[in-house]
C-alpha cells in the first residue's frame, strides 16, 4: 500500500464501558474521583465519571491498529500534538479520522517510511474529543 499526503481512512467504532475505565484504573494506578466515584464526579464539572483521557487515546490507537494499515507498521516513533478536547463517558462510542500529513523515506532506515498520521477522535454526536498526531515506521 503506498503511504501518500492525503490518504483518510476511518477507524472502527467502539463503546465505553464502565468495566474498561476500572480496568484501566486498576492497571495505570489512576484512581482519581472522577472516574471511579458516583457522588464525587456528579459534583464534578462533567457532571458524571468520566473515562480517563489516555483510556480515550488507548482506545483510539488501538482501533487505529485494527486498521489494514497495521500491516506495514513496524514500530510506534512518537505521538504528538496530544489535545483532549471533549469528556467521555461510559456508553459513548468513538472512533477516529485519520489523515496521512507526512510520508517520508527514513534516513537511519533507508527502504522504509517515516509516516505522521493526524487523527481526530469523535463520539456518537459527532463531537471531536481527542486530536492527536502519531508517527510510525512503516514498510515502503
Amino acid at each position: 500500500m503506498e503511504y501518500k499526503v492525503g490518504y483518510k481512512f476511518t477507524t472502527k467504532r467502539r463503546t465505553i464501558t464502565d468495566a474498561d475505565i476500572i480496568l484501566f484504573a486498576g492497571l495505570t494506578g489512576d484512581w482519581h474521583p472522577a472516574h471511579l466515584d458516583d457522588i464525587y464526579a456528579k459534583n464534578s464539572i462533567f457532571g458524571k465519571r468520566v473515562a480517563h483521557g489516555f483510556l480515550t487515546l488507548s482506545i483510539l490507537q488501538g482501533l487505529l491498529a485494527q486498521h489494514k494499515i497495521v500491516e506495514d507498521i513496524i514500530a510506534l516513533l512518537g505521538i504528538n500534538n496530544v489535545k483532549f478536547k471533549s469528556p467521555v463517558f461510559v456508553g459513548d462510542t468513538i472512533w477516529s479520522e485519520c489523515e496521512i500529513t507526512d510520508s517520508r523515506e527514513s534516513k537511519s532506515r533507508p527502504g522504509n517510511l517515516i509516516v505522521t498520521i493526524h487523527c481526530i477522535g469523535r463520539k456518537q454526536d459527532n463531537t471531536e474529543i481527542l486530536e492527536y498526531d502519531i508517527v510510525e515506521l512503516m514498510k515502503f
